[in-house]
């Protein structure tokens, strides 16, 4: 059975969810994004573990900070995008380093969580207890988040570049 403090939660989120929810996604312009920010703002709710549920308002606020992250968030990935590509197309046009350049475009191919593990270990020189922190985990799924990420840069990478590491 639930707990009072339960019961208070599951009310608050099924009155306000569907306002908080249009409130985000009139912002984000993509209704799974928002229905997972909305979704953050319960959760920051719940771990306030305010002794009464929260207002609407203070929910509305909270979803602003959310939407203002997420609009942070995507500045960066932009920049990001910006900067390999042009670094891939600087090595291609000098005749630069080919590695440089397919390293620049793998790292565009990889999804958005691969490529931040690996800029932030190899770009940021971040250690794996200093990765855990960034990402906000444990140090052991920090290594294997970025375990993951190198196995996906891998398999992406050409026959040419691969080194043989045994011996």
């Amino acid at each position: 059975m639930l707990a009072t403090r339960e019961h208070q939660f599951v009310a608050m989120h099924s009155e306000h969810f569907g306002r908080v929810y249009k409130y985000i996604a009139y912002r984000v312009n993509d209704s799974p994004r928002a229905e997972e920010l909305a979704n953050d703002v319960f959760r920051i709710a719940w771990e306030k573990d305010f002794p009464e549920a929260p207002s609407p308002g203070w929910l509305i606020a909270t979803a602003r900070n959310v939407v203002g992250n997420e609009y942070r968030g995507r500045e960066r990935k932009q920049r990001l995008t910006e900067r390999l590509q042009a670094e891939a197309r600087i090595s291609a046009q000098s005749g630069g380093d080919d590695e440089r350049a397919a390293v620049a475009e793998i790292l565009l191919q990889l999804n958005d969580k691969d490529r931040e593990v690996l800029m932030l270990s190899y770009w940021d020189d971040l250690t794996t207890a200093e990765l855990a922190e960034t990402l906000k985990c444990s140090v052991s799924a920090a290594g294997v988040r970025l375990h993951r990420a190198r196995k996906a840069f891998a398999r992406r990478l050409p026959a040419h570049l691969k080194t043989d590491r045994k011996g």
